[in-house]
């Protein structure tokens, strides 16, 4: 199949089935970006994530546009960028004309009730594969994987930060940024 369809397939299928946007698709771009097709490797796909929050819009637009471009150059970004908005845009239009039509039935509400849990275990199921993959550098640690004491100083440090003072997210991840710098420079004089 050509490559640039398979990567419009990809990530049509992508925004198709990425419920709930955002962070919630993770699991699903990983799923076909590294487990299925192979383009990324687990620690390329944790750098790709870390781009996409560092930069405006949402996850699945900016790893289809920075994919696309890494894959396929300009095209390849227009392409899966495109196709990874398709689907969603024509899925919310079509749910928002329903929900205005049927939103006092009581099945339309128990169907986003269920929805929910759904989107909290693909956004648990992310949290847990970037957390083993910085703390024991590989995404299912075994015997051999060494834990990673300085990222899990660094994430104790940047939660505390986050959650006592609520400082600004942008601010603790250009802290952590720094004092990864410092603690790792350290590590390798």
């Amino acid at each position: 199949m050509n490559f640039y369809l398979d990567l419009f397939l990809s990530y049509l299928k992508i925004g198709l089935f990425s419920i709930g946007g955002g962070r919630a698709a993770i699991p699903v771009v990983q799923s076909i970006v590294v487990d299925e097709k192979s383009w990324l490797t687990m620690r390329e796909f944790t750098d790709v994530i870390t781009i996409s929050e560092m930069t405006p819009g949402p996850f699945g637009l900016n790893s289809a546009t920075f994919i696309g471009v890494k894959l396929g150059g300009i095209w390849g970004g227009v392409l899966s960028t495109f196709a990874c908005m398709v689907a969603p845009l024509v899925i919310v239009v079509l749910i928002s004309f329903l929900y205005m039509r049927f939103r006092k039935l009581t099945v339309a509400q128990g169907v986003l009730t269920g929805v929910r849990p759904a989107v909290v275990g693909l956004l648990a199921s992310a949290a847990l594969a970037i957390i083993l993959l910085s703390l024991f550098d590989a995404a299912k640690p075994d015997a051999q994987s060494a834990f990673n004491l300085t990222a899990f100083t660094i994430a104790v440090f940047a939660t505390f930060i986050l959650r006592k003072f609520k400082l600004n997210s942008v601010l603790v991840i250009f802290f952590a940024g720094i004092s990864g710098v410092i603690m790792y420079g350290l590590q390798a004089l």
